[in-house]
């Protein structure tokens, strides 16, 4: 009887354990995204072609409903680009690594390198040469290429269909 209680212990339980600390994983790489400025250029890549989309389709009422869709679903696509890349991350860091590489960018010199570089003290750019000069720090380099490759191909398929669609919403109004 024991011996039933611990399979279905190691075979029930485990796969539920694992999917929480999956769920972290995933919480903490998105976390990372939105603090190391990523999602700000995600942000910004959405609002240009919504910029642009306007001045190719104005709004009318004919094409109201396909701007009021776009601009209510902007968080959704957001999120979607941010699911896209988590797979990215797991793959080529641990989950201690993306904690250490969230934390800091929490701190003030990772606020201030993404957002006022040249508000950047000389003891904040210590602090940048030191994490850079980590062991997680030199990983982030070495894995600069392979993470440019897989970023810019799911990057480039998130923006493809965020066109296609606003393009299909706001043509056929």
């Amino acid at each position: 009887m024991k011996q039933i209680k611990l399979f279905l212990y190691c075979f029930l339980l485990t796969p539920l354990v694992c999917m929480a600390q999956e769920s972290n994983f995933s919480k903490d790489i998105k976390d990372y995204l939105e603090h190391n400025g990523t999602m700000r250029q995600y942000e910004y890549a959405y609002d240009q072609l919504m910029i642009m989309m306007e001045g190719n389709y104005p709004k009318s009422e004919d094409n109201k409903q396909g701007w009021t869709y776009l601009e209510e679903n902007r968080g959704k696509a957001l999120e979607e680009m941010k699911s896209l890349m988590v797979p990215i991350y797991q793959e080529n860091f641990t989950h201690e690594e993306i904690k250490q590489m969230g934390a800091f960018y929490k701190t003030e010199a990772g606020v201030l390198l993404i957002t006022d570089r040249s508000k950047m003290t000389d003891i904040h750019k210590e602090e940048l040469n030191t994490f850079y000069n980590s062991v997680v720090g030199q990983k982030i380099i070495s894995k600069k290429e392979v993470l440019i490759s897989e970023i810019s191909k799911v990057s480039e398929s998130w923006s493809r269909q965020l066109y296609e669609t606003s393009l299909r919403l706001l043509q056929n109004g």
